[in-house]
């Protein structure tokens, strides 16, 4: 059996992140669950098991990132993971009246977070010539339509980024890879964090029903699947690959909505 790995999760008390939090800890994994929502970070983290660790932990805040490797350090002796998980939406609008403070936040939460992540934990694994790097984007870095523009910007220079990482620590042992969800069923998606998602996420899931191929919305197990795969020893030799994990969304329109001489047989040979 492999050594449990440490691993560090951005945005581990919700959504996507508490999924993969608890994904790892399935696999017998240290996990430090890192969040602003304090509360909720606890409260997952002794869900978890005496193993794993709750940390406040502001993605803006390069401080904050410095602080979480340092303790991983000095109580685990190493990080071998990090997902970069935790992000927004981002301000909404036409582009004409986003005001501009607003934009610099939701760069700072969705893509300076990622940045900052990866370079602290590089510094952290680089000595040990192991680790592995998962960074949450989004199939709306790949195609625009599915959400607000900083949000669809935001997420294909996260892609890209990866890539370019990618080359640069795959040299020092370090596999860096990004995992791009399609509609998933988290708070997130409804663009609220308290208690009203749950409601809100009802008419979501009617609107998403036709959108694509495989006709529902993402669990967020799903995905942490796959982030789960990416970080471990059975994708050794996966590197600066972009996972898409949507359903079919990005394939095309559904079979269901062509139109009817294309899924109707015609026999071409006479």
């Amino acid at each position: 059996m492999s050594e449990r790995k440490v691993c560090l999760v951005t945005g581990g008390a919700s959504g996507i992140g508490e999924a993969c939090a608890r994904a790892f800890a399935a696999r017998g994994d240290i996990v430090i669950v890192g969040d602003i929502q304090d509360a909720k970070a606890v409260a997952v983290a002794n869900d978890l098991g005496a193993q794993c660790l709750a940390l406040h932990l502001d993605v803006r805040e390069e401080r904050d990132f410095e602080d979480a490797c340092r303790i991983a350090q000095e109580r685990y002796g190493r990080l071998d993971v990090l997902v970069n998980n935790a992000a927004i939406v981002g301000t909404l609008g036409p582009i004409a009246s986003i005001p501009v403070e607003d934009w610099d936040y939701s760069q700072n939460v969705i893509l300076r977070s990622v940045f900052l992540g990866m370079k602290h934990a590089a510094r952290l694994m680089t000595p040990r010539q192991s680790g592995a790097i998962v960074n949450i984007a989004s199939a709306a870095g790949m195609i625009s339509g599915y959400g607000p523009h900083i949000y669809n910007a935001c997420k294909a220079a996260v892609i890209q980024l990866t890539k370019s990482v990618s080359l640069e620590l795959v040299e020092q042992g370090i596999r860096v890879n990004v995992v791009c969800p399609g509609n998933v069923e988290t708070p997130i998606h409804t663009g609220v964090t308290d208690d009203r998602w749950k409601a809100r996420m009802e008419k979501i899931r009617a609107e998403h029903h036709e959108d694509q191929a495989m006709p529902r919305m993402a669990q967020p197990a799903e995905i942490a699947s796959a982030v789960c795969w990416l970080a471990s020893d059975e994708s050794s030799y996966v590197n600066g690959h972009a996972l898409v994990v949507d359903g079919g969304m990005l394939a095309g329109r559904p079979w269901r909505q062509q139109p009817p001489f294309l899924r109707e047989f015609h026999p071409t040979r006479r």
